[in-house]
């Protein structure tokens, strides 16, 4: 385990000292259509927050829509989200049994009419900057996705102070990944990707625990590129006690054992 440990400290470390982890400002060139697709389970008191970032986007109104899904929400979401009126499209989607959160946002990818599809879970919030920012890199053809940093929207208790830590550490080694193509999750919060890729690919898992992380490896699998940023901000809300903590990391181990299996 030592000898494992050390070596991709070594190797992190020399790919960080070869190829650094800068980035350039670049302008966008052209500002296609995009789809922003919002799934929401039980989130009435996340949910306005959420659209309202949406929203504030810096970019123009006529070049954008917002895909609220209500995934079979029992709580005031669906109707929090009808205030919003023809600002957004409201999704009413059956929950299945077997139904995971891909299968609220393939409900979005099948209407979708951008070119590019952006995820932005329930209960993050993106900077009104970071469309534009992202923009460029799409000018890569095997580009299929761009990925913003994701921060704590909250740092009020322990747990998320620590957690605070642990996002940064673990974006840094992302982006320092993202210099040898080998970025293994495409977080939720914000991650952007080309329309007719996602379709090509056959869409998200819809009954994978980490869906996230599933799309990751497979549009790796068919030799696509997905770039992490450092400039391009997402806030998202962490677990704030212990119980919420164990619960989000028991998912995600789950999940991430299964996709490796």
């Amino acid at each position: 385990m030592y000898f494992v440990s050390l070596y991709f400290v070594a190797f992190w470390l020399l790919i960080f000292l070869d190829k650094g982890v800068k980035e350039g400002k670049n302008s966008v060139k052209r500002m296609p259509f995009v789809t922003i697709c919002i799934p929401a389970y039980n989130e009435e008191e996340n949910i306005a927050k959420t659209v309202n970032s949406a929203l504030a986007l810096d970019y123009p109104s006529n070049k954008r829509e917002i895909l609220c899904i209500n995934h079979s929400s029992t709580d005031r979401t669906g109707a929090i989200l009808q205030k919003f009126g023809s600002k957004i499209k409201v999704i009413n989607l059956q929950r299945q049994p077997w139904h995971r959160k891909g299968a609220a946002v393939n409900a979005g990818l099948k209407v979708a009419r951008g070119e590019l599809f952006i995820c932005l879970d329930a209960d993050s919030y993106v900077k009104s900057d970071a469309l534009k920012i992202m923009l460029p890199y799409f000018e890569e053809k095997d580009v299929a996705s761009v990925l913003p940093i994701i921060k704590l929207k909250e740092k009020n208790t322990f747990m998320r102070k620590i957690q605070a830590i642990e996002y940064l550490v673990n974006f840094f080694i992302k982006k320092i990944a993202s210099k040898v193509d080998c970025v293994h999750v495409t977080p939720g919060p914000f991650g952007a990707y080309r329309t007719e890729i996602l379709r090509k690919v056959g869409g998200f898992d819809e009954g994978n625990l980490t869906e996230d992380q599933e799309i990751a490896f497979r549009l790796q699998k068919h030799n696509y590129k997905l770039i992490q940023l450092f400039n391009a901000q997402a806030l998202t809300t962490a677990p704030k006690n212990y119980r919420e903590f164990f619960q989000q990391r028991n998912r995600w181990y789950q999940g991430s054992t299964l996709n490796l299996m």
